[in-house]
């Protein structure tokens, strides 16, 4: 198996309370992250480990649903969110801190990679997708974060 790990530091101007208030409202997430249609948490808004959060991506034509579990939740300081297909297995663990007026939050994500197929273009690829995964997660996080900035 083959994993690619990536970490980031994030500043919100908001408080941990908004951050996590923002992972929560899974529903308000399609406001924000670009390419996420319904977005739902199941058992009903509640972010607890076992939960499972599931959203609507890809064209509207077409859509795919994608799914996260949530393995830890420590409101509001720790959240993570594993996932999985056939070549690949996800986690990705935020910590979330007081910084000054605002908040602090890191944000480390792992793939790790199972499928042969998937090796095989890591291998030949990998710095190119491990960077889109990387601008990916920063467009993501950044998208959430404002969702904690908006007023309620």
């Amino acid at each position: 198996m083959f994993s690619y790990p990536i970490t980031a530091e994030f500043h919100a101007e908001a408080p941990p309370e908004a951050v996590w208030a923002a992972f929560a409202a899974v529903e308000r997430w399609p406001q924000v992250l670009p390419g996420v249609g319904a977005a739902r948490i199941e058992p009903p808004g509640v972010l607890e480990p076992g939960a499972v959060i599931r959203f609507l991506t890809g064209p509207q034509d077409a859509p795919v649903v994608q799914f996260y579990r949530v393995a830890e939740a420590e409101p509001p300081t720790h959240l993570t969110l594993e996932s999985d297909t056939e070549s690949w297995r996800g986690r990705t663990e935020y910590t979330i801190e007081p910084d000054g007026t605002g908040t602090k939050l890191t944000v480390h994500s792992t793939m790790d990679v199972t499928g042969a197929l998937l090796r095989v273009q890591m291998f030949v690829v990998g710095r190119t997708m491990t960077a889109q995964r990387e601008a990916a997660l920063r467009e993501r996080t950044r998208a959430l974060l404002s969702l904690a900035e908006q007023p309620r």
